[in-house]
């Protein structure tokens, strides 16, 4: 019984102790967004937010540096046409704006890009998941026009 209260001691111990040393990811600012996305096509995983839904579905994208934006699903959403484009524009803490011309409602989009060893990550200023390109999947140019 004793032995068992120390392993559970310990394990909870452990625990909090790897808790507070977690890493903790900050967000790009304007010039690593535009170094990691501007002038370049991005794959994501097949995992999308589109209107407020997460959907299974891959989306690629090509931003220019005039504030344009290209994007297109490998599998037509529904009720929704398969490629888009619109504009953007990346504020200085790196918070990236976006509004396509018929996804979401055409209403303008918020989210901040975190980087992680492989991927960036892609988080609404909502704080919901939207999606993440694999840094191995970002090309240099425009592979959607």
């Amino acid at each position: 019984m004793k032995k068992a209260v120390q392993k559970i001691l310990g394990m909870a111990l452990i625990t909090m102790t790897s808790v507070s040393f977690a890493a903790t990811l900050t967000s790009l600012n304007k010039t690593q967004v535009e170094q990691a996305f501007v002038g370049k096509t991005l794959v994501s995983i097949p995992t999308d937010n589109l209107n407020g839904k997460t959907i299974n579905n891959t989306f690629s994208m090509f931003m220019d540096n005039h504030g344009h934006i290209w994007g297109s699903m490998s599998q037509k959403p529904v009720d929704e046409p398969r490629a888009d484009e619109g504009v953007y524009s990346i504020k200085q803490d790196g918070t990236v704006y976006m509004t396509w011309n018929h996804w979401d409602g055409a209403k303008q989009l918020c989210f901040h890009s975190f980087a992680t060893a492989n991927a960036y990550l892609n988080v609404g200023c909502d704080q919901v998941f939207h999606t993440a390109f694999m840094k191995a999947d970002v090309v240099q140019g425009d592979h959607l026009n």
